[in-house]
């Protein structure tokens, strides 16, 4: 994603009345500051264990969070750690459990390197 993208898919998102999640993860690699940070804009309930497990289970219930789909903006994340990697695949995860149940969750990232080039 580069960063003029973020207009139009907030624009398509609206209009289809998904709910908006867009997080920052400027500077954030460790896992502890990234879940920390999908925990406040996902407001995430009082008993999200903050690991990866517990990130999985939030993002698959969202039960305190009724919308008729999802789109989470990622903005500024750092591209090559292992972190990225491991929150790659559990977002893929999170994609492919909605679409199963026909609610539509899609994820957009714009790495760090991405703003640079653009």
């Amino acid at each position: 994603m580069r960063p003029g993208d973020t207009e139009a898919i907030v624009s398509a998102a609206q209009a289809r009345e998904r709910r908006i999640i867009d997080v920052a993860l400027d500077g954030l690699t460790d896992k502890a500051q990234i879940l920390d940070a999908l925990a406040q804009r996902f407001d995430m309930p009082r008993w999200f264990g903050h690991n990866w497990d517990a990130l999985y289970d939030c993002l698959t219930d969202l039960s305190w969070l009724p919308a008729k789909g999802y789109v989470l903006i990622l903005t500024n994340a750092a591209p090559d750690t292992g972190t990225a990697s491991i929150l790659t695949d559990l977002l893929t995860d999170c994609c492919e459990h909605w679409q199963e149940r026909s609610v539509p969750f899609h994820v957009f990232a714009q790495t760090a390197r991405s703003a640079d080039t653009a």
